[in-house]
């Protein structure tokens, strides 16, 4: 395959891309009332509460917004950057996966996903928290609790040199 047809077939996978991620956020503004309810400070940060509450006659247009009408969250958003600070969503219904063959999420299951903005340049991922309940292979309940932290992140630069040497003669 030549170099141009690679090219094509790798624009091809990111159009694909750019068009299910546009979908996906379509179905968001589709399926869900969205209310701004207030200002509130998180980490010192001033940002907007917005609740997300799933619109009971909407059909969803993609897979993705086919599971999102089973969820409600709550985000704030920052005022000064518009950036996602914190999310948290909650399972309003049972939720399979695979005809309920490979799994089920039970109602009630939660996940919190905060950021935080490092160096005052970028909002990278803090923590996720969840709290789940679910049936794997029709065979096993698992009760889950779970934290996960980043931090520590640091700015690296790399300096590169280049260097030709004479051919030989």
């Amino acid at each position: 395959m030549s170099n141009a047809a690679d090219r094509r077939k790798e624009e091809q996978q990111l159009d694909r891309g750019r068009s299910r991620y546009t979908a996906g956020v379509d179905d968001l503004f589709r399926i869900y009332d969205i209310q701004m309810i207030r200002r509130e400070p998180i980490d010192g940060r001033d940002t907007i509460l917005a609740t997300l509450t799933p619109k009971p006659s909407v059909k969803p247009q993609t897979k993705d917004g086919d599971i999102m009408r089973h969820f409600k969250a709550r985000a704030w958003i920052s005022e000064s950057d518009y950036e996602l600070v914190r999310a948290e969503i909650e399972a309003l219904d049972d939720l399979s996966f695979g005809m309920g063959l490979l799994a089920r999420v039970h109602k009630g299951t939660t996940a919190t996903y905060q950021r935080r903005k490092v160096n005052d340049e970028s909002w990278l991922p803090a923590e996720v928290t969840w709290t789940a309940s679910a049936r794997v292979l029709l065979l096993k309940t698992l009760r889950l609790r779970g934290t996960a932290e980043f931090s520590g992140y640091r700015k690296f630069t790399v300096d590169t040199s280049t260097t030709y040497a004479q051919p030989p003669s």
